[in-house]
C-alpha cells in the first residue's frame, strides 16, 4: 500500500503518555517458607530463654496389689536460649521524587518502604535458616541468633561433615547424592525420638533430585498436593511414618551450608520469638529528603529440637 505524502503517523507525535500498567508487577520472589510455617512467640529480653522437657522411655510396669509406693518418678526441665537480631531497611527520598508522578507508584516514600519490607522478609528468613551461632553486639557488629542447622541433633541428622551446636557451626563434609534410605534413616531416628515431623524443606537444586529419589514404591510414593498453600507445598512424600509436605525455599539457595541441607521439620516446636515486630521509623529530616527504615528485632525458638532433623551435605 502507498503512503500518503504528508501524513501525520504515531512514530512522529510527541509527548504521548506511556503505555504502562498502574501497576508495577514485583518480580523479586518473597515467599519465606520457613518464616511462615513457624508459629509467633514473644521476647522480652535479647537474650531469649524457654525451658523444654521430655518424657522418660517406655519401662516395665507391673505394681503389686495393695504396694507401699517406695519410688518416685519427677522430670527435670532443659534451660535453652537464643539471641535477638535485629534487622532493618532505610529508605531516603527525595522531595522532588517524592511529588514527581510516576505510573504505579501514588507516594514514592511509601512504595519504597513496602519493597524494603518484603525484602526484610527474605532477610529474615536467611537468618532464620543460616548455619550461625549467637553472637553479642560489639558494636561494629550487632547480635546474632543462632540458626536452623546448628539446633540439629546428631542423634536425628544425618551429615557427612561434622554437626553443629549452641558453640559452633556446623562443617560441611563431602558431598553425597541424595537417597530413599538417607531419609528413611532420618525419619527413623526422628520417630524414635518421639517426633512427627511432617515438612521436608529444602533449595530448589535438592527439591529436583527429591522428586526422582522419593518415588517408585508401594509404601514411598509422590502424589499432587490437594491444594497449594502460602507456604509453596507442591508434594506429599509419603514415608513409613506419615505424609511430609516437601516446600522449596528460595532464599535457602543463597545461605552456603543450608543450601546443600534438607531439613525434616515439625513446625509446632519452632517458633519465631518478637522482641519488636516488624515496624516502620520514621528518621529525622535533614535537608529536602523523607528518611525511615523498617526494622524488626526477633529470634528463633526451638522448643524441641529432638522433634526435626537434617540430611545435609547433599549435592547441589
Amino acid at each position: 500500500m502507498a503512503i500518503v505524502s504528508g501524513q501525520l503517523q504515531d512514530s512522529a507525535i510527541k509527548g504521548k503518555p506511556r503505555d504502562l500498567m498502574s501497576i508495577i508487577f514485583d518480580v523479586s520472589p518473597t515467599d519465606t517458607p520457613f518464616l511462615s510455617m513457624c508459629g509467633k512467640s514473644k521476647a522480652i529480653q535479647t537474650l531469649h530463654e524457654w525451658q523444654t522437657d521430655t518424657l522418660a522411655t517406655p519401662a516395665v510396669n507391673s505394681t503389686p496389689e495393695g504396694a507401699d509406693v517406695t519410688t518416685f518418678s519427677e522430670s527435670t526441665t532443659t534451660e535453652l536460649s537464643n539471641k535477638t537480631q535485629i534487622l532493618s531497611k532505610a529508605v531516603s527520598v527525595s522531595g522532588t521524587a517524592q511529588a514527581v508522578k510516576q505510573e504505579g507508584v501514588s507516594r514514592q516514600y511509601n512504595y519504597q518502604l513496602a519493597q524494603r519490607t518484603k525484602e526484610l522478609k527474605k532477610d529474615v528468613e536467611l537468618a532464620l535458616i543460616s548455619n550461625q551461632v549467637t553472637r553479642s553486639d560489639n558494636g561494629s557488629d550487632g547480635r546474632l541468633m543462632r540458626g536452623l542447622p546448628t539446633w540439629m541433633l546428631a542423634a536425628n541428622s544425618d551429615v557427612a561433615g561434622t554437626i553443629g551446636s549452641d558453640s559452633a557451626a556446623c562443617v560441611a563434609g563431602t558431598s553425597r547424592e541424595a537417597t530413599q534410605a538417607l531419609f528413611t534413616g532420618v525419619l527413623t531416628k526422628i520417630y524414635e525420638s518421639g517426633g512427627e515431623p511432617d515438612r521436608i524443606m529444602c533449595a530448589p537444586d535438592i527439591r529436583v533430585a527429591l522428586s526422582s529419589v522419593l518415588r517408585g514404591t508401594a509404601n514411598n510414593r509422590m502424589e499432587n498436593a490437594d491444594s497449594k498453600r502460602a507456604t509453596g507445598v507442591i508434594d506429599v512424600y509419603v514415608s513409613d511414618f506419615g505424609a511430609l509436605k516437601i516446600i522449596p525455599n528460595r532464599v535457602q539457595a543463597y545461605e552456603v551450608y543450608s543450601k546443600t541441607c534438607a531439613f525434616i521439620i515439625d513446625p509446632d516446636y519452632w517458633k519465631v520469638a518478637y522482641l519488636r515486630g516488624f515496624q516502620e521509623q520514621p528518621l529525622a529530616r535533614t535537608g529536602d529528603s523523607m528518611k525511615g527504615q523498617v526494622l524488626v528485632e526477633c529470634t528463633l525458638e526451638a522448643r524441641n529440637p529432638a522433634s526435626s532433623g537434617m540430611v545435609a551435605d547433599l549435592k547441589v
